[in-house]
């Protein structure tokens, strides 16, 4: 009797084991599926020195998808002056965002804004920016919760009574233009105060053959957060004025007492209409958004003006689907001067799945460039159940294994349940016999 029960008690050992094994594999394939998220966030702290009541002052921060894949990220504050603190976009910084798209091995810049209220002491104030993983089944009903990472950057802002008002600038430039366009003279700002400062710009322009004053103005209209370097542009009209040699004495002063903070001769010329090349190139054409139906996607067409003369440019364009054309698009009108590039923006919703291809060109100064395409595909919408969401939210490797050990364990209770039986007929035999 004895030695019959040795194997089934091996039996029974060997299966609990089997159980306990695969329970240990689907906890290690969760914990290898949630490695796969990675997060990283920089700076790890942030200081607002000498911050002014009722100001606002800027920071930026870069959040790092360390991951293979592309992650959303929510943003988040919290501590004593977290209702001061909002997000950005930093190419859309008037639309305030609590999340951020980052590419796998990718990061993103985000603007962060703290807007101090005029009403309070002076002292030091502390909060903590989180960026977080945002679980994909997240407000699925019945579905299992994921690990969430969540990286802090802490911040501390030091508010004083005291109104600080001071920069410097870092140069003065202007460049020829045509008769009829406006002169463009150019100021770089830094603000090194803490409140919102706006330079004087004090401008006499001379013409050269006749040594006399010919036009004197000032600007004081710009304003330049404090902690940033801007660029401060001044435009004056030409209308009228002859062609040939100017100079432009432009002087750059400071607070209620103009305090003196540089000043510089620029010398310039007034062209003949059609003096200045007018040049363009469109360097390509970009998709931003998941293309999916009933998506609207946004179209970036990058434009640079290689010209010698500012432009008004806009985006043209035809979408086709399946090689048949659907739809045009076209961007506003955008201002870009000289030298730099801009980025022509234009939208498109999408109503039905398939092959797409977009092709256009930027008009400019009575010109156009070579025409771009990008092309992109939308898959057919997926039709999903409830049950299918449940499903998918489960963590990965516990399906399989689950349905494993519900098997091992139904095994395991009809050999409990034999051996048993077997165990009380052998007990009856063996009472028949003594008797």
């Amino acid at each position: 009797m004895k030695q019959k029960g040795v194997p089934e008690k091996k039996l029974m050992t060997a299966v609990l084991t089997a159980v306990f094994l695969i329970l240990i594999l689907c906890l290690c394939s969760t914990s290898a599926a949630n490695a796969a998220i990675g997060l990283g966030i920089a700076p790890a702290s942030i200081t607002v020195s000498d911050a002014f009541k009722g100001g606002t002052y800027e920071r930026t921060i870069t959040v790092f998808n360390t991951g293979d894949e592309t992650g959303t990220f929510e943003l988040t504050a919290e501590g004593e002056c977290a209702d001061w603190i909002s997000f950005y976009k930093p190419d859309e910084p008037d639309t305030p965002i609590t999340e951020v798209t980052v590419p796998g091995k990718g990061k993103a810049s985000v603007l962060v804004k703290f807007d101090i209220p005029a009403d309070i002491a002076n002292a030091n104030y502390t909060a903590t920016i989180y960026a977080q993983s945002i679980p994909e089944n997240k407000g699925v009903e019945g579905a299992v919760a994921h690990a969430v990472i969540r990286i802090p950057s802490k911040v501390v802002i030091q508010v004083t009574g005291t109104q600080i008002l001071k920069g410097t600038v870092k140069s003065i430039t202007t460049a020829d233009t045509e008769i009829n366009h406006p002169l463009k003279l150019k100021v770089v700002f830094q603000n090194e105060g803490n409140v919102i400062a706006k330079p004087k710009i004090a401008v006499t322009i001379t013409k050269t053959s006749e040594g006399v004053v010919i036009d004197r103005f000032v600007y004081e209209e710009t304003g330049i957060k404090p902690g940033k370097e801007g660029v401060i542009t001044v435009l004056r009209n030409t209308t009228g004025r002859d062609t040939g040699d100017y100079i432009a004495n432009v002087t750059v002063s400071l607070g209620e007492e103009d305090e003196l903070l540089a000043t510089k001769d620029l010398h310039f010329k007034i062209l003949p209409l059609g003096s200045l090349t007018r040049r363009g190139v469109l360097h390509g054409l970009t998709i931003e958004g998941k293309p999916l139906v009933n998506i609207v996607i946004k179209l970036v067409a990058n434009f640079e003006n290689t010209g010698e003369i500012d432009t008004m440019a806009k985006f043209k364009g035809e979408i086709y689907h399946e090689g048949n054309l659907l739809d045009v698009l076209e961007s506003d009108e955008m201002f870009v001067e000289a030298g730099e590039t801009a980025n022509l923006v234009s939208y498109y919703k999408i109503l039905e799945p398939g092959s797409y291809t977009i092709r256009g060109r930027v008009l400019y100064s009575g010109k156009e460039t070579e025409e771009k395409e990008v092309s992109f595909s939308v898959p057919v919408p997926e039709v999903e159940t409830k049950q299918n969401a449940s499903n998918r939210s489960v963590i990965p490797g516990f399906e399989a294994g689950l349905t494993i050990v519900a098997i091992a364990l139904v095994l395991l209770s009809l050999f409990m349940s034999k051996h048993k039986h077997e165990h009380e007929h052998e007990h009856k035999h063996e009472k028949r016999k003594r008797r």
